[in-house]
């Protein structure tokens, strides 16, 4: 897949656009891209994604603050590489790219940038300032020259993938939920930093996760199964997302806290994936130590059968 950054950079033959935040790359979007990959092969043409970064509300302040992404920059473009599209085109949003009408967008962006064949439009996917729909673009491509589609919407049992469902599932601890509307683990990546080494006196050594995107989407506080990757290898783990109030008096200050099955190296500074099934209980404070020591056993036997039950280890 060729990433593009600048409109004027790309000189390929008239592609298939669709266009998007792609938050999350569920089913939806998936489906949507092998639609647009079988028009571009119709055509025989290219397959071309164009996504905006940063996500628009941030762009806009449409309750920035609580936005929380389901797929970094990063993640994002490496799901879509997976898809086997042509080409990624990210376009930098901003409040002048906002304020374009739909007509405005096509014929600066879409017909003078990239001369496109056919925009493939998702089924609930609109643009242009005020949001134009599907029906009202059918007139502006007849105007500038290329084709327009619209691609359906997919069901999964009965629910419609959307990245605003997935992000509520995942904000009320409903794992396993979210995973199944996402169609695979939902996933946080970061590099291990120091900590206060206190799990090491516990005999659950830990790995404190620090996550460089800020808008990323975190579990809420608690404990959870879950699989981490490691220098290339996939290992079962029990995570801790909280304040750790049993030894910590910052209680504003959220840490993720990652200890490793049957893994005993040392990884500071390195980057790791953690890939959540599900939570098993949630975080408290106990009276001593020993008493948190006890619980961590008890959590270790669960967690492990909870992998074993997902084919892990």
């Amino acid at each position: 897949m060729q990433i593009y950054t600048s409109l004027d950079s790309y000189k390929g033959p008239r592609p298939v656009v669709t266009m998007g935040t792609f938050d999350g790359m569920h089913p939806g979007h998936r489906a949507l891209l092998e639609k647009l990959k079988e028009l571009a092969r119709r055509e025989n043409t290219r397959a071309m994604v164009i996504s905006f970064w940063p996500h628009p509300r941030i762009v806009l302040e449409h309750d920035a603050e609580k936005l929380r992404l389901l797929t970094t920059l990063e993640e994002k473009t490496r799901m879509i590489q997976d898809t086997g599209v042509d080409d990624l085109m990210i376009v930098p949003f901003s409040k002048e790219l906002a304020d374009l009408t739909a007509e405005e967008f096509v014929d600066e962006i879409l017909v003078k940038k990239l001369n496109i064949l056919h925009l493939l439009i998702g089924y609930n996917h609109r643009f242009g300032k005020g949001g134009t729909s599907f029906e009202q673009l059918i007139p502006i491509s007849h105007t500038f020259g290329f084709e327009i589609s619209q691609f359906k919407h997919i069901d999964v049992t009965g629910l419609t993938p959307s990245s605003t469902s997935i992000r509520n599932l995942l904000l009320d601890g409903r794992i396993p939920e979210a995973n199944f509307m996402l169609g695979y683990r939902y996933t946080i990546t970061g590099r291990v930093t120091g900590g206060m080494k206190l799990g090491r006196k516990l005999m659950f050594p830990t790995a404190n996760l620090e996550i460089s995107e800020k808008a990323k989407l975190i579990p809420p506080d608690g404990v959870y199964a879950c699989v981490v990757k490691v220098r290339g290898t996939y290992y079962g783990g029990m995570v801790n997302i909280g304040v750790r109030p049993t030894v910590s008096e910052q209680m504003d200050h959220r840490t993720i806290e990652i200890h490793i099955l049957d893994f005993d190296k040392e990884i500071y500074s390195e980057e790791l994936s953690v890939s959540f099934i599900t939570k098993t209980r949630e975080e408290k404070k106990f009276a001593s130590l020993d008493e948190l020591r006890q619980q961590l056993v008890k959590d270790e036997v669960e967690i492990r059968r909870i992998l074993k039950l997902n084919g892990i280890g």
